[in-house]
């Protein structure tokens, strides 16, 4: 079984699909102290690290579990330049000064059969301060290093996954083997809709604790199916946010596809220590209702507060955005429900909360299917050297 290295592991949707699709999870980077909880309580089998990735090389590897000859190097290392230090002859979108190298310098030492890049499709237009496009460097580097490299957008709408969410996958194979990668093909000619995700689950509203931990309905198709990986398991992660009366209200007021930037009057959105006066500051992002009968919006790590629910005025639950990104219903999460920004928690002193929470955790993750749909076309490139010689044993043979 080829092995799998992941760095900058978050809570392992990245994983989650590899693992489904064959692969083994041997070690996971993760410098979040929350998201490593997550990772420990679904991969069991994984040594995880909670390091920051700059403190990792193939000696620590070593040191923790052998890294297996046939193993592969995946994660989504951010490609925004920084230093912290001599800034002024640093170029902030030069991914060669960010967290990338350090994914390069792994690539480099422990020479995987492949590697797997994610990030947002904005990665494909950005330049250097010289012009020169980020994806032409790094593909550049990957080639330096041995490997074939190739890219392209998905959308995870394609791959069964309930939710418009467009991702750049960047796959480098090993010039040595003799597969070449095929990007899947998408799946799904009807997308999945929000409301088939998430309607068999208690639909329980805005301060009611959970009544049950049991399903409300059994499940109506075959997405709901597929999630429930274990007869009735008890329902985690699914308590409602608690909104004033006032939010219910403007809540009330906002339909499919609107947002609080089309409530007026009475039930508009406040200035913030002056509730008696309209805000002058309104996103069209915050707080929009979700189309039924449509796949979700992508989920970011603000969407537990952003979206709301397609028929009841209140946030989504966590456990309703697990199952929007695709994750099994056993899939349960370390840390904290919902906490303040890090710079906010620091300002406050709340040091114990300066973690990634569970609404973070998923909207940061890449959905489980999606990375399935990868781990899938790789399998299948990285076993062309094993069914070559298996044909030309059996031609010997004949």
């Amino acid at each position: 079984m080829i092995e799998k290295i992941d760095l900058f592991a978050g809570c392992g949707g990245l994983s989650l699909g590899f693992v489904e699709a064959g692969f083994r999870s041997s070690h996971f980077v993760e410098v979040d102290k929350w998201s490593c909880e997550t990772l420990r309580r679904n991969f069991r089998r994984g040594v995880v690290l909670e390091e920051d990735v700059v403190a990792v090389d193939r000696a620590r590897l070593e040191q923790e579990a052998k890294v297996n000859e046939r193993h592969i190097v995946v994660g989504g290392p951010p490609c925004q330049g920084f230093s912290h230090s001599n800034v002024r002859n640093k170029d902030p979108k030069d991914p060669r000064n960010s967290l990338f190298k350090e994914y390069v310098r792994i690539v480099g030492e422990t020479k995987p059969l492949a590697c797997v890049i994610e990030n947002v499709p904005g990665l494909l237009t950005s330049k250097t301060q010289c012009g020169a496009p980020v994806i032409d460097i790094i593909t550049s580097e990957l080639d330096q290093l041995g490997y074939r490299p190739d890219f392209a957008v998905l959308d995870a709408a394609d791959f069964g996954v309930p939710q418009f969410r467009k991702r750049v996958f960047i796959v480098g194979i090993r010039k040595d083997q003799p597969g070449a990668y095929e990007w899947p093909i998408p799946s799904q000619s009807q997308p999945i809709t929000c409301w088939e995700a998430i309607s068999d689950l208690p639909q329980v509203v805005s301060g009611e604790s959970v009544p049950t931990d049991k399903y409300a309905y059994s499940p109506k198709n075959d997405y709901q199916r597929l999630l429930r990986t274990i007869e009735n398991p008890p329902i985690t992660h699914h308590e409602p946010m608690r909104h004033t009366k006032r939010i219910v209200e403007r809540f009330a007021e906002i339909r499919h596809g609107e947002s609080e930037a089309d409530v007026t009057g009475d039930h508009a959105p406040r200035s913030r220590g002056n509730a008696q006066a309209v805000s002058k500051k309104v996103y069209a992002q915050n707080s929009r209702r979700q189309h039924p009968n449509r796949p979700c919006n992508t989920v970011v790590s603000s969407s537990h507060s952003n979206f709301i629910h397609p028929y009841l005025n209140r946030n989504f639950t966590v456990r309703e955005l697990l199952r929007l990104q695709s994750f099994p219903d056993d899939f349960c999460l370390g840390g904290k429900r919902a906490v303040l920004s890090k710079k906010l928690s620091i300002r406050k002193g709340l040091v114990d909360d300066i973690y990634n929470d569970q609404r973070v955790q998923v909207g940061n993750a890449v959905p489980p299917k999606l990375a399935f749909a990868i781990a899938s076309s790789l399998k299948d490139c990285l076993n062309a050297k094993k069914q070559k010689l298996e044909r030309g044993t059996e031609h010997a043979c004949a």
